[in-house]
């Protein structure tokens, strides 16, 4: 099963991501507020992700920012767009919910999917299985 693509490049790339922002922002390469936005952009999605109708226009009004200025300020500290990250946050959520045995339904809405029917696909699309099929070879695995 492939690994959620984000999820490999924050692993891998996790400091020197943060040492290229840090140092481009010294440099003034970027504006100074990047990181800070990128910092509390990243603290409440991982508070909020639950929540279906999380947008990046919410999360600029929650930060007092720009939904332009945010997103281009986490894409140049993450490499990784908000909406990527929200979804690698529901992800992770959601495995864990089904390899504690949670329904997938219930997996689905306790991570903050909007709908069933994307992430379903997403699913598939991420790992190249169905959250059921996971959940039973997680099962399979633990036994």
């Amino acid at each position: 099963m492939p690994p959620f693509p984000f999820r490999c490049r924050i692993s891998s790339e996790k400091w020197g991501q943060r040492i290229r922002c840090f140092t481009r922002n010294s440099q003034g390469l970027e504006h100074p507020a990047a990181p800070v936005y990128w910092s509390r952009a990243v603290a409440y999605l991982q508070t909020h992700y639950q929540d279906p109708t999380l947008t990046t226009a919410q999360l600029a009004q929650e930060l007092y920012a720009s939904r332009e200025h945010l997103s281009r300020a986490f894409k140049e500290c993450t490499m990784e767009s908000i909406h990527n990250y929200l979804i690698y946050l529901r992800m992770q959520h959601c495995r864990k919910a089904l390899e504690e045995g949670v329904s997938v339904l219930n997996a689905c809405t306790e991570s903050g999917f909007p709908d069933y029917s994307s992430f379903l696909k997403t699913f598939r699309r991420l790992y190249g299985i169905t959250p059921a099929e996971y959940r039973a070879q997680h099962r399979t695995m633990v036994r």
